[in-house]
């Protein structure tokens, strides 16, 4: 029996440097559309962040994290809280 005990940041982090950079990286606010109060603000800063998951080359291994950690707050992988 392995001993091997799942990392989820782990392997977010391994993707993550994979790739070298991801679109979140840029503004990451707007992928945390709750600290926003003004419901524009907010629909528009999930309209963008979706856009940019949308453009993410690990946007899979993001999906797998945000569930295995149970996230929620902000998109991730293109979804809200209430999507995954």
């Amino acid at each position: 029996m392995s001993n091997h005990r799942h990392q989820p940041y782990t392997d977010l982090m391994r993707a993550v440097d994979t790739v070298g950079e991801t679109p979140c990286m840029a503004i990451p606010e707007v992928f945390f559309p709750e600290d926003f109060p003004d419901k524009n603000v907010r629909d528009c800063a999930i309209l963008v962040a979706r856009y940019l998951c949308n453009t993410c080359p690990i946007k899979n291994e993001c999906f797998m994290y945000a569930q295995e950690t149970d996230q929620r707050y902000g998109v991730w992988a293109g979804t809200l809280p209430s999507e995954r």
